[in-house]
């Protein structure tokens, strides 16, 4: 990754646009001007093994870690790798929340327009003999003169096998839901994320139901404990027989207006269909989606201050 691609960042008086402004300047003007050729796209190799000193500067200082819970910006810091997820698809998207949602906010049944934002879809790391499939998703969702509202999804920290898949299992916000054993990556990992949380694995929607699209905030706020996004067989039907391909090129082939998952919210041992997730655009890979920074949000009690 050149110098130049590390900087990548929105222009003057981007934070006051609204939700449609900061999507068409980052999709028109950053995104698609810096996409990348299919038959170019950048290696999956993580930046521990392209720049390990780089990388060990980030997980090695604690206040470096709890950037990852506490910056609202859109963009990566200049010169700051991706420590994961280092390469990734994205596109525009609309989250329809059905009518009779009982949340509220963004996850709220709107009296207006839908909420609109960015997915990008990436795996933990470069797929390889000893590296298990590992799918994730990452959400923005823009407001109106506010910072975005993120979330971080996956189906398990350890991966998938050698399923090459990205919609065979469903992803959640929490995955102290799905799993208790760890292989010895992540093992390493938790012992670093540890030191700014008492449980990395669990991130929260709170955020989201606090406040509209446009901005406005909800006098009391009704979130669920978790998200579950379960896949829908269309976007799922892409990657048959597509072993070996790189899951950029999948992507790209999914046409706009794809729903791609049914959202569940989750509160409690109940859970309820909230809305669907479906894209506004194809999927791309290029410069300026691999600098999207999403804040990984967590409540109070699960942070170490």
């Amino acid at each position: 990754m050149s110098e130049e691609t590390l900087h990548i960042g929105p222009p003057s008086g981007y934070s006051a646009m609204s939700a449609v402004q900061k999507l068409d300047v980052v999709w028109e003007d950053m995104i698609l001007p810096t996409k990348h050729l299919l038959t170019e796209l950048p290696s999956q190799r993580l930046p521990f093994q392209e720049k390990p000193l780089v990388a060990a500067q980030v997980i090695l200082k604690r206040d470096e870690l709890e950037k990852a819970l506490t910056r609202t910006d859109d963009f990566m810091e200049p010169g700051r790798p991706k420590i994961i997820h280092g390469v990734g698809s994205t596109a525009k998207v609309e989250l329809e929340i059905n009518p009779d949602s009982p949340f509220t906010g963004l996850l709220g049944p709107s009296s207006h327009q839908r909420a609109i934002g960015l997915l990008r879809m990436s795996l933990v790391g470069a797929v390889g003999p000893r590296m298990a499939y590992t799918p994730a998703l990452a959400l923005k969702l823009f407001v109106d003169g506010q910072p975005s509202c993120d979330l971080l999804a996956m189906n398990h920290t350890v991966g998938q096998g050698r399923d090459h898949n990205m919609f065979s299992n469903t992803m959640t916000t929490d995955l102290t839901h799905a799993h208790n054993e760890l292989r010895p990556p992540q093992k390493v990992m938790k012992i670093f994320f540890n030191r700014v949380s008492h449980e990395p694995r669990r991130l929260t929607v709170d955020h989201f139901c606090r406040q509209g699209r446009d901005g406005a905030l909800v006098d009391t706020a009704i979130a669920p404990d978790r998200l579950i996004f379960s896949p829908k067989q269309g976007p799922s039907a892409a990657f048959v027989k597509q072993e070996g391909v790189d899951f950029r090129r999948v992507l790209g082939s999914l046409e706009p207006g794809t729903v791609l998952y049914d959202v569940l919210a989750v509160s409690g041992s109940d859970a309820v269909p909230l809305g669907e997730l479906r894209t506004a655009s194809r999927f791309v890979s290029s410069d300026a989606g691999d600098r999207l920074y999403f804040r990984h949000v967590q409540r109070p009690k699960d942070r170490k201050h």
